[in-house]
């Protein structure tokens, strides 16, 4: 499986996941940078929980059915079948 989110460019989503920006004052808007990261990220998540969904067998997608995030559903399956 990693190396179908690599051929993808969504590894690192998968393994790190990611934060949103944090605005330091009330009111602040976000830089053109942080917009651009963020509308990046918020298009490849769904990308890679997607993969992550189809690859698995009927009788596993239940365990993830419900992660909103990559991340979420790929520690489940790591912690399921490689242990903590």
């Amino acid at each position: 499986m990693c190396t179908i989110f690599k051929s993808h460019k969504l590894w690192d989503m998968v393994e790190n996941g990611y934060e949103q920006p944090v605005k330091k004052e009330e009111g602040e808007a976000l830089t053109a940078a942080q917009k651009l990261a963020l509308e990046e990220n918020v298009a490849k998540d769904p990308k890679a929980l997607g993969l992550i969904q189809g690859a698995v067998s009927d009788d596993i997608f239940p365990r993830i059915a419900l992660k909103e995030l990559a991340k979420e559903a790929w520690e489940i399956l790591q912690q399921e079948f490689r242990g903590d």
